[in-house]
């Protein structure tokens, strides 16, 4: 492959972060507290673990088929039937997630920035903006990454100012434990999909050329950036709200921001929301991408499928946002759908490459 299209360690680094990082975190703190209180905390520590526990799995998996796509490592170890099924599978299921991610993002601008603007206008533009980058395969999006990675500059400018401005009640998170562990494990699943686009790494084997040790080690190194960011998001927010308060605040993180105020600025979470729309996008853009990368081939082939998928998130997300039934029934949907792509299938995948000593020789 060109040189010009290898990702290096820094893309892939701050691609994994930009494909983890989304909207799932501005509610996050809500949904911990309302299931384990004060213990908030303890899932994303519990969550860290367990996407560092998968992407080992995955590792494993890319290294024994180096060089390979995640489209033909179903076709190697299965055969072309089952392969193909298990491809289609995939699309469907990274494609309802970023529909869903999509939805999510399009809510929060009609919602706080644009609320006088049609849904089908602001869906119109993130996807088109979705569609243009990622036909352009792998380099470009990782380029745009790169350069929006620029955005974690303000974001963590932001939370060390609330750190040292804002009043933090060390006593809301005690006591320690409290909530017991099972409820702890149990709780890990919200933050778990919180920091879904760990599936990325699965699609970027004909993309690099390293050693697989360092492979493991960047990736994980972005798994604990991450895990790390949520961490301190989340134990301000326990520190800073009442347990009650963060019961009823849907974006405890929105109104954390609005805890700032400076004499030039004074909404600052209405400027947070307008920085936090780069990695919101990203999160679609990535998840366009691995669905297409799924049953698409490079070339024409891929831009068809682009276009197409793309075609299928708009008019989901535009029909979604709508309608309120319809909006549950994916909610309903995706928690199925990543354990099927995201957990069972790419650990089915390297059992059986074990089992049926499967591995492709050469790179």
């Amino acid at each position: 492959m060109n040189n010009s299209r290898l990702l290096t360690k820094l893309q892939i680094y701050l691609m994994i972060i930009q494909a983890q990082l989304g909207i799932g975190l501005l509610s996050l703190p809500n949904l911990l507290q309302m299931e384990v209180e004060q213990n908030a905390w303890m899932p994303v520590l519990v969550a860290g673990m367990l996407v560092q526990l998968t992407m080992v799995v995955y590792w494993l998996l890319l290294k024994r088929f180096p060089g390979s796509s995640y489209q033909e490592i179903p076709l190697l170890i299965t055969g072309p039937y089952i392969g193909r099924a298990i491809n289609i599978v995939n699309y469907i299921g990274f494609l309802i997630i970023g529909t869903y991610s999509m939805i999510l993002l399009v809510n929060l601008v009609n919602n706080w920035l644009l609320p006088y603007t049609p849904v089908w206008s602001i869906a119109l533009l993130i996807i088109a903006l979705s569609m243009y980058l990622v036909v352009q395969d792998y380099p470009v999006v990782a380029r745009y990454l790169v350069v929006l990675s620029v955005v974690l500059v303000p974001v963590f400018i932001l939370l060390v100012l609330i750190l040292f401005q804002t009043p933090l009640e060390v006593r809301h998170l005690m006591p320690v434990g409290g909530s017991g562990f099972l409820e702890v494990i149990k709780s890990a699943e919200a933050d778990l999909f919180a920091v879904l686009g760990f599936e990325l790494m699965l699609f970027i084997g004909p993309y690099v050329h390293m050693k697989h040790s360092k492979l493991l080690r960047t990736v994980s190194l972005s798994n604990a950036t991450i895990t790390l960011l949520y961490f301190v998001v989340i134990i301000l927010c326990v520190m800073v709200f009442s347990p009650d308060v963060l019961k009823q605040v849907r974006e405890p993180v929105l109104y954390l921001m609005r805890s700032l105020s400076f004499n030039t600025v004074d909404r600052i979470d209405l400027l947070f929301v307008f920085i936090w729309l780069s990695p919101m996008t990203a999160s679609v853009i990535i998840y366009l991408l691995i669905c297409s990368k799924s049953i698409g081939k490079e070339g024409k082939p891929l831009r068809s499928i682009v276009l197409i998928s793309g075609g299928i998130m708009y008019i989901l997300v535009v029909s979604a946002s709508y309608s309120e039934e319809a909006f549950r029934l994916y909610d309903l949907i995706l928690k199925y759908t990543i354990y099927i792509v995201a957990f069972f299938l790419p650990f089915l995948l390297t059992l059986l490459s074990y089992l049926f000593k499967k591995k492709k020789v050469n790179a």
